[in-house]
């Protein structure tokens, strides 16, 4: 890492290179390309965005990212076809360079939540609604209106198992086009990139190689089979670029996130119920944020991680191993 500040290895202001996030205008990825850039890393970022939504939502961030004094270099294409892979391939070429890129970071959620049966689960939640009316007196809609109320409106996270979602199932059930297309962008596309970037020279000596997982990899929510499938290609991915990759210095890592709200995460059925429960079950009883990743991410770029090549890193505050 030529030009890093021996005293602060974190500090990468003055040497010359660059940090490329893949999903770059939200979620996870805006805030780490912003916490790298406060840490002095120049900037590439590919998204895919409605031009509105980029002009009124995404450009004040990417704004507050050149006010840090860096470069910031913004492609909005489709990341997964050959014409948008190949500007964005040829910016990091002409933008970074030859042994540029200190960081690599996919954070692209593209997968389909759909059922993949359709659902036959009893209805455990009207079941108790109608129990609950019972003892009360009451009419099971007025009930169930007034604790969907109380949930979503009051914030009265323990009615969870009682509350409707209302970010409701697709009706369209998984296809086995939305399965493979789901494990291309979400499992293996991590894999090409970072080997086309390895290949080419532009990684630095030591680069460090990230992407995304969720709890979803071992836990099974319903819809979110595709993007289990890919999470768990993505973590095979991962082990055999640690391999592969270190005889060139390249690191690669695998975070598996708390669940966090983001637009990726509300895309998920059932979302607002899930984020309750996790408020719930986490030890600190709040949601992690996309802020919390990016300190991990930052502190993937220095030395002491260096060693954990190859590791899923679970940033959760301690989440996922926790009882409710």
């Amino acid at each position: 890492m030529s030009g890093v500040n021996e005293k602060n290895p974190l500090d990468f202001r003055g040497s010359g290179l660059w940090a490329v996030v893949l999903g770059g205008s939200s979620g996870f990825g805006l805030a780490t390309a912003k916490r790298l850039a406060r840490a002095g890393l120049n900037i590439l970022i590919g998204h895919k965005d409605k031009e509105g939504s980029v002009d009124t939502v995404i450009k004040p961030h990417f704004d507050q990212i050149r006010a840090q004094g860096v470069k910031l270099v913004t492609h909005n294409v489709n990341l997964f076809d050959d014409e948008g892979r190949g500007e964005v391939f040829e910016s990091i070429m002409t933008n970074a360079g030859p042994g540029k890129v200190h960081l690599f970071m996919q954070s692209i959620a593209a997968g389909s939540c759909r059922l993949m049966i359709e659902d036959k689960t009893p209805d455990f939640r009207g079941q108790a609604i109608k129990g609950l009316a019972d003892a009360l007196g009451l009419p099971a809609e007025k009930v169930k209106s007034a604790i969907n109320a109380a949930f979503h409106d009051k914030g009265c996270d323990a009615l969870h198992t009682l509350a409707e979602s209302r970010i409701p199932y697709r009706e369209e059930l998984l296809t086995q086009e939305d399965f493979a297309r789901t494990i291309f962008m979400m499992g293996y596309d991590y894999l090409l990139w970072s080997r086309e970037l390895c290949k080419e020279g532009l990684l630095t000596k030591d680069a460090r190689v990230v992407a995304m997982t969720s709890e979803g990899n071992e836990v099974a929510w319903k819809g979110y089979a595709a993007v289990s499938a890919a999470k768990t290609a993505l973590e095979a991915s991962c082990r055999a670029m640690a391999v592969e990759l270190a005889p060139y210095g390249v690191s690669s890592y695998i975070v598996q996130a708390g669940i966090t709200d983001t637009p990726a995460g509300n895309a998920i059925p059932n979302f607002d119920l899930m984020k309750a429960q996790a408020r719930l079950r986490n030890p600190f009883h709040r949601l992690t944020t996309p802020e919390d990743i990016a300190e991990l991410i930052l502190g993937l770029c220095g030395p002491a991680l260096r060693w954990a090549n190859g590791a899923v890193i679970r940033v959760d505050g301690g989440e996922a191993i926790s009882g409710l």
